[in-house]
């Protein structure tokens, strides 16, 4: 049995001679767009980082309102609020023309939250916020109402103070 050679590489893989001119080409070319590269690369990376600094100075900013919104509605409110938000009842309200509004308690919640901060300025103390902006609409003076799972109905008022009542006042502490 006779061996044979190996076949040679094909064309396309073969190694072909660069002429000088071509490699004094190709090195200028480089030479000529190495430094527009890497300005262009150095614009690219201030605009990135402008529009960082702009972001961080737009959170700070959002920051600063929500803490001042925040500010608006005092604590007692907000708690009262919150156990609006997290209910799972559902909120109605009548219209001028008797129609009847219900609201999830993360939607009434919300509307609470306008309204405090639109009307509540001032208004630290639960009862004087429920008096004004918590129990009733604001242009009819219509009571708000919560539905029960049973298909009662309670006086927002008197259903928001049986929860407030009914929360434990401090948390329970552990002896050593």
């Amino acid at each position: 049995m006779t061996r044979r050679a190996a076949p040679s590489a094909p064309a396309t893989a073969r190694l072909r001679p660069v002429s000088p001119r071509a490699l004094a080409l190709a090195v200028a070319v480089t030479a000529a767009a190495g430094p527009a590269c890497d300005e262009k690369f150095q614009s690219f990376l201030k605009n990135a980082s402008d529009r960082h600094v702009e972001r961080e100075k737009k959170k700070e900013g959002d920051a600063e309102r929500q803490a001042a919104e925040e500010a608006v509605i005092s604590p007692p409110v907000r708690a009262a609020i919150a156990l609006v938000r997290t209910s799972d009842y559902d909120f109605v309200s009548v219209k001028s023309d008797g129609s009847r509004k219900r609201y999830s308690g993360f939607d009434f919640a919300a509307m609470l939250e306008t309204k405090s901060r639109w009307l509540g300025r001032g208004l630290d103390e639960l009862p004087a916020w429920l008096d004004q902006i918590g129990s009733r609409t604001f242009f009819g003076g219509r009571s708000y109402f919560v539905r029960l799972p049973d298909g009662r109905e309670l006086n927002f008022r008197s259903w928001i103070e049986a929860e407030i009542a009914a929360l434990p006042t401090a948390l329970p502490t552990e002896s050593p």
